[in-house]
């Protein structure tokens, strides 16, 4: 596979059919000082920077004075997650923890990288990427480039071949179909989605349950929550038959447990319920779910891209973290 090429000072130089000399000096900001350019030069050097796509190389320059290389870490997310409540703050650590150990500095990054200020990734040797939000025509140049980039989490994007880390899903998912299995009677169990986008995460766990249950000759019923994230009238009729429910996501839980809370009934003995992520925000501790590992998978994706840099062969390497079931209250067997 062709690699990614850094538009270098020689590239400008040939483009502009100038010096290399007088190119470095303005692209240097030492145009004036040891050497001096004329404006219709620089002009023209400027120019044709600006239409080849040069960046100034800051890893090169770091490695040239014996530091660290460099790795970007980018978000399409508007806030960039340094707060312990956003969800991507465990990835974050995970990235930032490993880029030190193995010697790589980070740029941060957040928004999209559209073609007027892509140039900014690649200041860095590679990236990982995090959030389900994406600019997947800023994606498909940075990947028809050979630009080195790593996924947190299962990313496709139509015509170029992704490089990702995610969560064993199916793994753990089958262990919690197993579990409930035994609670449900009635051979039949309620799913709960969200209205989000449709997304690689929430594919990949609706799938996931959808074969567990088919293994175990469960039903399973897919019902979506409205936009305030409350089920109707008919979704809750529908739990209420079957007894077992499951969600694939957090915030849809405080909703359900006020609607169970007005219907006089008691989640652990009336109804039994999961849910498809992880307690990452510490206030869910009573509802069975899996563990929270998002660290590992920050930690995952920079070893992933590390191997890239190096040029190591991928075939062996791990691209799955695993997950761990944590059964609580919300699906504890009755006595």
């Amino acid at each position: 596979m062709k690699e990614f090429k850094r538009v270098t000072l020689q590239d400008v130089a040939k483009e502009a059919k100038v010096s290399y000399a007088s190119v470095s000096a303005v692209l240097n900001g030492k145009d004036g000082k040891s050497i001096r350019v004329a404006q219709k030069t620089k002009e023209l050097i400027l120019e044709c920077a600006a239409r080849l796509g040069y960046v100034p190389n800051m890893a090169a320059r770091k490695l040239k004075n014996g530091t660290n290389s460099l790795i970007a870490v980018f978000t399409y997310e508007q806030i960039f997650p340094v707060e312990s409540e956003n969800e991507y703050y465990r990835f974050f650590v995970g990235i930032q923890e490993t880029a030190e150990k193995l010697g790589y500095d980070i740029l941060i990054l957040n928004n999209r990288p559209t073609e007027e200020n892509s140039s900014r990734i690649v200041l860095a040797d590679g990236a990982v990427m995090m959030g389900v939000n994406r600019d997947d025509k800023g994606i498909e140049r940075l990947v028809k480039a050979n630009y080195p980039l790593v996924f947190v989490g299962r990313r496709e994007v139509s015509d170029v071949s992704t490089h990702w880390v995610t969560f064993d899903y199916q793994k753990v998912i089958a262990q919690m179909v197993d579990h409930l299995n035994d609670l449900c009677s009635a051979r039949t169990l309620v799913y709960v989605e969200s209205q989000e986008q449709e997304r690689e995460p929430r594919k990949d766990k609706r799938r996931f349950l959808l074969e567990a249950a088919q293994s175990l000759g469960l039903e399973v019923l897919i019902v979506q929550a409205d936009e305030r994230n409350m089920l109707s009238l008919e979704a809750f009729g529908l739990i209420e038959q079957c007894k077992v429910v499951v969600f694939d996501r957090l915030f849809l839980l405080e909703p359900f447990e006020r609607l169970l809370e007005r219907k006089g009934l008691k989640l652990g003995s009336d109804i039994w319920g999961a849910v498809l992520e992880d307690d990452w925000m510490g206030s869910h501790e009573h509802w069975t779910r899996w563990s929270n590992q998002r660290l590992e998978l920050g930690s995952l994706a920079v070893e992933y891209l590390s191997h890239l840099l190096q040029k190591e062969t991928l075939e062996q390497l791990e691209t799955l973290t695993p997950l761990y079931l944590v059964i609580s209250e919300s699906s504890a067997f009755p006595k």
